[in-house]
This record gives structure tokens, sequence and C-alpha cells, in this order.
């Protein structure tokens, strides 16, 4: 019951599909049980629902997207993508289907989505989620500096002000929204920033099904950012030397890539804990940090990169202009009352 009960939030309260709704549900084998949970859904309310698993167009990584997906895309009003990762994808197949998507109506992006997840983070009650993610991001238009400590020894201090705070609240009604479900957070691209970030949560882009959270607890990366326009990390180190290796090739394909694409805070409260997935973990309370492409349709950063990583840092400690609003990796009950 959970399992429809996360997608029948998804389609009804998050999408807010309609009758009126040209529905497009792209998945592949390892999500084909939450697709077709999804397209049954959405067939209670409207007619016009296509589905796709992308595993029978080839072995993956797919090179393109297929055009017949594309052309979905670009018709459809309301868009739900629930395949996985691939490394190699993100540019070619991912980034043009979001493209396409978003052209005549809205994404739903639940990359790398399970039942778990599914479980966890889409049976929120999103409305509530929407009110506390307007509230911080009302709290941070006016802030110029945030400073971010742990006990394993992060400690950031960070400039915002000149990019825009985008609030991802779960909830899309309007063509050219895209958010990526579960939901809620608060990001934007720092303006400076200098100091050491202990990465010792979940990894993302793929390598979250690569590596643990608890190979990543036991080995964090250790990494130094450099000030600069944009700030970018000058040092990378990791006890695990699988983990070092990768994200520092990772890191390094383009310029771009070792640059500071985002900050962004967690905002959604009926979260409780990491699972090791990133498209949870970020939306838990919390702070993470990522490098490479900005969203700059979003944040109007000014410029690209075909690299997006976040990485997850628990237990911060957060002040906004010198006002303390997290505590180990937790809001504080001044912040989180109504």
């Amino acid at each position: 019951m959970s399992l429809e009960k996360g997608c029948r939030v998804a389609v009804e309260t998050c999408m807010g599909v309609t009758p009126k709704d040209h529905t497009l549900v792209v998945s592949d084998e390892g999500s084909k049980n939450i697709g077709e949970k999804l397209k049954d859904i959405l067939l209670e309310t409207t007619p016009h629902v296509r589905y796709f698993n992308l595993d029978i167009y080839g072995e993956r990584p797919l090179k393109k997207l297929p055009l017949s997906i594309e052309k979905a895309a670009f018709d459809a009003t309301a868009v739900f993508w629930t395949a996985k990762a691939v490394e190699g994808e993100l540019e070619n197949v991912r980034g043009p289907f979001m493209k396409a998507a978003i052209f005549n109506g809205r994404l739903a992006h639940m990359v790398n989505i399970t039942e778990e997840i599914v479980e966890t983070g889409l049976t929120a009650d999103y409305n509530k989620v929407e009110k506390f993610t307007n509230k911080i991001q009302s709290m941070l238009k006016g802030v110029k500096e945030i400073k971010v400590k742990t006990d394993r020894g992060t400690n950031l201090d960070i400039k915002v002000g000149k990019y825009k705070w985008v609030a991802t609240t779960g909830i899309l009604r309007l063509p050219g929204e895209w958010h990526n479900l579960p939901d809620g957070m608060v990001y934007t691209v720092p303006e400076e920033m200098e100091g050491k970030a202990i990465i010792d949560g979940t990894l993302g882009d793929y390598f979250d099904s690569v590596y643990s959270l608890s190979t990543v607890e036991e080995s964090p990366l250790k990494i130094k950012i450099e000030n600069g326009k944009p700030p970018q990390y000058l040092e990378l180190e990791c006890a695990n030397p699988d983990i070092e290796a990768d994200i520092k090739e990772y890191m390094g394909r383009n310029q771009c890539s070792s640059y500071v694409g985002e900050i962004g805070f967690g905002t959604n409260l009926f979260l409780d804990r990491l699972i090791g997935s990133m498209l949870l973990d970020e939306k838990c309370p919390g702070f993470h940090i990522a490098f490479g492409d900005p969203n700059q349709d979003m944040t109007f950063a000014g410029w690209t990169c075909p690299e997006h990583i976040d990485m997850v840092i628990q237990r911060c400690n957060v002040w906004f202009d010198g006002k303390k609003i997290m505590e180990n990796g937790k809001y504080l009950p001044d912040i989180t009352q109504h």
C-alpha cells in the first residue's frame, strides 16, 4: 500500500494531473514496478498516457535519446522519469530528455528511484513540505554569509546573494517546471567559498550505486575548496583509493567539473535519516554541496557543465549571517515552528 500511496501522491498532489493532461512515464527494468504503478494511477485520471521502458532500446548506456521517447516528451504536459542514472547518459540521454519534457510540460524527475524511496519520501505531506521550503527560501533571500562546520572537520565560509535561491517544493503545476521527486530543497550557487569539506554522506550522480553510504562514512572525502570565480576544488584525498581515483577522474573531466555548482539545504521534515540514495538524501534536513553544472536556467549562474555531482555532509552546524539555524544536522526548534 505504501508504494501505491507514494505514487498516488506523486500523481495527484505533486504533479496535480488532470483529465486534460497528456502524460508520459519513462522507466527501465529496475524501476518497472514503479513506472507501471504510476501508469495505472494516471489512467484513473486521464486517457492520455504513454509508457516506455528505456532498456528495450539497447544496452545501457544508450548513446542517444530514442526519437520516439523524445517526441513523446515534447508532446506531453506531465512527465515522469523513473529510470536509473547510468554513466555516460547524463549529457546524451537525460539532458535532452529533460529539455524535451519541459518544452510543453512539467517533469517529475525520479532518477534512481526505488520502492524504498517511494515509500519513505513520497508519502510525505507535500503541502507542509512546500510551506517549510518556502520559509527557508524567504529566510535566505537577504543572507550574505553562510558558515558550515562539523565535528569531523568541515569548515566552510560561503558568500551568497549574487545568484538566485531556488526552492523545489515537490509541487509542480506550470510548464517548464521540473523537480527531483521526492523533494524538499533550497539551493543556490555560491558567489565566494573557501575552506574544507569533509564528505561523509551520500555521493551523487551514479556514485550512490557504486559506493554505499557506510563506505563513504568510514572513508570520507576531504576536499579543499579555493576561492575564485567560481570557487573550485583545489585538493582532494580519501583513505579509500577507489573513491579518491573515481571522484578525481569525474571532477577532472572538464574545467567546469571542479567548480562548486551548488550549495543546498534539505527541507523535507518528514525525512529523518539518510538511506544512501542522493535522490532522497539531499532532501533530508541538512546541507549538501555539488560540483559541476549550476543549473543556470534556475540560478542564473554564468556557465554550464556536462557533469554534476552532489555530495552530502552529515551533522552540520549552520549559521545564516551569524544566526545559528542548524545544529548537528537538525534545524533548531524556532526555525521549524509554524
